[in-house]
C-alpha cells in the first residue's frame, strides 16, 4: 500500500457537530500505526468536520461539486475520507512521540462527555503542545552563545538584568470606592503593625493576601529590573510595586506603608538582590538564544515525517470511495489547504498567572 502524507501540526479542532453526552464509545478498530489502534469514533469525528465545513464553505457553494448527486461528489468525498485517515495516522504519530518523550496526559471528566473522537482530540493536542515545548527545548539547548556576546549584552544595559525578588501581601480592593479603599488600608496597616511585632511574612501572607501567590507565602517567583519588568521577559508590573521594591535596601525589608497600585494596597518585602554579571551570566545566555514558532513547528513537521516513512500503518476499514492502494498524496494535498484551516483552531499563548502583581494586561489583579 503506497502511503500518503498529510503533515501538520493540530490544536484542538473545531467541535462542529452536534454530540450525544456521556459516550466514550470508541468504535471498532479500523486500523493501526506502529501497533498505536485507530478507532471508528476518531475517523468519523475527523471526516464529519471536513465534510461540513467544506460543504457549507467551499464546495457546495463556490466550486461546482453537488453533494445530492454520488456522481459529482464521488472524488470529492474520496479526498474527503483519505484526508480523515491522514488526521488519524498523523494523531497516532504524535502520540507514539510523546510516549519517546516520556509526554503524559491524565484523562479528565470529558471522557464520560465527549465522544471518543472529540475527547482524543482534546488528548492530542495537549500531547502535541507539550512536545513542541519538549521540541524547543532541545533546539535551545543544541544554540551555542559565546562569553563575548554575553558579557557584551550585560554590559549594554546592567540594569536590564540586575532584579530584585519579592514577597507580597495584597488586600485587594475597588480603588475607585473610597470606603473600600480605606478598609483595605487599615487592614493593610494592620498587618503591618503584626509584622512589626515579628509575626511571620509568609504565614500573614497565606492567611490574607487576595493573590494567588499567597499559597506560596505570598512569594512572587521571578526577577523585577528596575524598569519594571520580569528579568528575561516581557512581562511588567505595577510601577508602584517596582518603585516601592527598589525603595527598600536589604534582604528581608519589608515596606512600612501599604503601597496602592489599581489591584489595591501591597506589602512588599525583597526576598533577594541580584546584580552583577556573574549573577546574571546564565539569565542573559539565555535570552540570547531564541527559538521561533515556526521553527518548532518545522522540526516537529520533521519528526512527523520521519516517523511516517518509517511507519507498519494497517488500515481495517472499507472506505466508501478512497481506495488506499492508490497514491492520494496529490489529492490530499490539493485539499489540505482548504480542510486544515476550517478544521484547526490555533493553540498557541503567552501565560501568565495570578500570582504575579502584574499588569492588568498581564494579570488579573
Amino acid at each position: 500500500m503506497k502511503k500518503a502524507l498529510v503533515v501538520m501540526l493540530m490544536a484542538v479542532m473545531c467541535l462542529f457537530a452536534a454530540c450525544d453526552s456521556g459516550s466514550a464509545d470508541k468504535g471498532a478498530v479500523i486500523g493501526s500505526v506502529n501497533g498505536y489502534d485507530i478507532y471508528q469514533s476518531e475517523y468519523d469525528y475527523f471526516f464529519s468536520n471536513i465534510f461540513l465545513s467544506n460543504y457549507s464553505n467551499v464546495f457546495y457553494s463556490y466550486m461546482g461539486v453537488d453533494f445530492n448527486d454520488e456522481e459529482s461528489a464521488r472524488d470529492t468525498i474520496a479526498t474527503f475520507e483519505s484526508t480523515a485517515w491522514q488526521y488519524a495516522v498523523n494523531f497516532a504519530l504524535i502520540e507514539q512521540l510523546a510516549d519517546q518523550y516520556g509526554i503524559t496526559y491524565t484523562d479528565t471528566y470529558l471522557i464520560d462527555v465527549l465522544p471518543w473522537g472529540y475527547y482524543h482530540t482534546i488528548k492530542i493536542s495537549d500531547l502535541q503542545n507539550q512536545l513542541a515545548e519538549k521540541v524547543r527545548e532541545e533546539m535551545l539547548a543544541e544554540i551555542e552563545v559565546s562569553d563575548e556576546d554575553i558579557q557584551a549584552a550585560y554590559n549594554a544595559d546592567p540594569a536590564l538584568w540586575d532584579g530584585r525578588s519579592t514577597s507580597h501581601i495584597l488586600i485587594k480592593c475597588d480603588v475607585n470606592d473610597e470606603a473600600a479603599l480605606a478598609e483595605a488600608k487599615a487592614e493593610a496597616e494592620e498587618l503591618i503593625e503584626r509584622l512589626n511585632a515579628g509575626e511571620d511574612f509568609a504565614e500573614l501572607a497565606q492567611q490574607y493576601s487576595d493573590d494567588g501567590s499567597a499559597s506560596n507565602g505570598g512569594v512572587i517567583d521571578a526577577y523585577i529590573n528596575v524598569y519594571g519588568n520580569e528579568v528575561g521577559t516581557e512581562n511588567s508590573y505595577y510601577t508602584e510595586y517596582v518603585d516601592a521594591a527598589y525603595a527598600l535596601t536589604n534582604v528581608g525589608d519589608y515596606t512600612a506603608e501599604p503601597v496602592l497600585s489599581s489591584a489595591g494596597y501591597h506589602i512588599i518585602k525583597i526576598d533577594d538582590i541580584r546584580s552583577g554579571y556573574d549573577a546574571v551570566k546564565d539569565i542573559v545566555a539565555d535570552s540570547l538564544k531564541t527559538v521561533s514558532d515556526d521553527d518548532v513547528v518545522t522540526r516537529v513537521n520533521e519528526m512527523l515525517t520521519e516517523a511516517y516513512d518509517s511507519a507498519d500503518i494497517q488500515i481495517k476499514y472499507d472506505f466508501k470511495y478512497y481506495e488506499p492502494e492508490e497514491d492520494a498524496a496529490e489529492a490530499t494535498d490539493e485539499t489540505d489547504g482548504e480542510t486544515t484551516d476550517d478544521a484547526a483552531a490555533d493553540d498557541t499563548s503567552n501565560e501568565t498567572t495570578a500570582d504575579d502583581p502584574e499588569t492588568p494586561t498581564n494579570s488579573d489583579e
